[in-house]
């Protein structure tokens, strides 16, 4: 009587390794893909939420938003959007300070896209305290700046007026060797140009001032600063 065998051979081992194997190589950058999906729709979600804040707080202020760039001025007393303290200040960034804080439910978490955890701020020459020390991101707990244009000056736009608000930048995730102060800079003839991320499939998140965000690619973004579609006094 034969007796019924037991176990694998080591033939049928290697055959079941290989193909857990293929297996793997084929489904590991599918899962790393809906990982990033995952995060990239925090972040849209975070800018609709930071939008919708710096709404509530247009409504409360005359229709203006909050300032992109408070310590711009001496004896600017207006806090900017996002908590920045002035350049020379190795705080860096406190969002509890920022103008819309007390519109956005205290959730810090908003301020910061989940793919930026852990990524320090390598911004060299640039006006924050990076300039000589990269900080991490729990030192720098922001991904987003506001429109220069929308928040520079105290005589800034009422929004009312703004003309084509699904297409003048409100928030952008900037990337994380470039964000140095709560606005973004842009612009032909602008010394202190600024460059959105590239760490969503080659692309940023951005909100608009009617308040919807998308994805947009790298490069229909440059194309975006490069034509002034930004421009809030833009027919």
């Amino acid at each position: 009587m034969r007796k019924s065998r037991v176990g694998f051979t080591l033939i049928e081992l290697l055959v079941v390794i290989a193909i857990i194997a293929i297996l793997a190589a084929i489904l590991f950058p599918v899962f790393v893909q809906a990982k990033e999906r995952g995060r990239m729709i925090t972040c849209m979600n975070n800018l609709k939420e930071l939008s919708f804040a710096c709404k509530l707080y247009a409504d409360n202020n005359g229709g203006k938003m909050p300032m992109s760039y408070a310590h711009a001025y001496a004896g600017q007393t207006e806090k900017d959007w996002c908590g920045w303290y002035s350049p020379a200040d190795p705080r860096g960034v406190d969002v509890t300070r920022g103008a819309i804080w007390d519109y956005t439910g205290h959730n810090k978490k908003i301020y910061l896209c989940p793919t930026d955890y852990n990524v320090p701020t390598t911004s060299p020459n640039m006006r924050l305290p990076t300039a000589t020390t990269a900080h991490a991101c729990k030192d720098c707990p922001d991904s987003y700046a506001l429109n220069y244009m929308l928040g520079w000056a105290k005589d800034r736009p009422c929004v009312d007026t703004i003309r084509r608000p699904t297409q003048v930048l409100l928030l952008i995730h900037e990337s994380r060797d470039q964000i140095d102060d709560a606005c973004f800079a842009w612009g032909s003839g602008n010394r202190n140009l600024n460059l959105p991320t590239k760490v969503h499939y080659n692309g940023s998140t951005i909100s608009y001032l009617d308040g919807h965000a998308v994805w947009r690619s790298y490069n229909a973004l440059v194309k975006e600063q490069d034509d002034n579609v930004w421009d809030p006094n833009k027919p």
